[in-house]
């Protein structure tokens, strides 16, 4: 997986103050992005977008819900499309492929395991 070069000074959403403190923050984001493809179907960037919100802080005022980057959710979906795991959808957004499922259930699979084991 390709890790775009602005990964380290960009924020991951218009109401947060900070960059991510994980250097490993857009593994995260694109192992998220592709578990949210699985459970929940077809999603495209929008949806992704409202998945990752948040409250924004208006100072004095009520906090009211603001919307996730859009560049990280394309850009994760971007390289999840080149892994093979995901593709796009006639209808619009992305769908998981076969390969990706089962790369998934493995994974889930081994993570359920070791768990136990703890």
């Amino acid at each position: 997986m390709e890790v775009p070069q602005w990964v380290d000074i960009v924020k991951t959403a218009t109401f947060k103050e900070h960059a991510p403190y994980d250097p490993d923050w857009f593994y995260i984001r694109c192992a998220s992005t592709a578990r949210k493809i699985y459970v929940n179907g077809r999603m495209g960037v929008g949806a992704l977008r409202k998945s990752y919100s948040g409250a924004k802080n208006n100072g004095h005022h009520k906090h009211h819900r603001a919307i996730g980057s859009g560049s990280v959710a394309r850009a994760c979906l971007k390289q999840l499309e080149s892994l093979g795991v995901i593709e796009k959808d006639g209808k619009g957004g992305r769908t998981i492929t076969a390969s990706g499922m089962r790369d998934l259930d493995r994974i889930a699979g081994r993570v359920k395991v070791d768990s136990k084991m703890i």
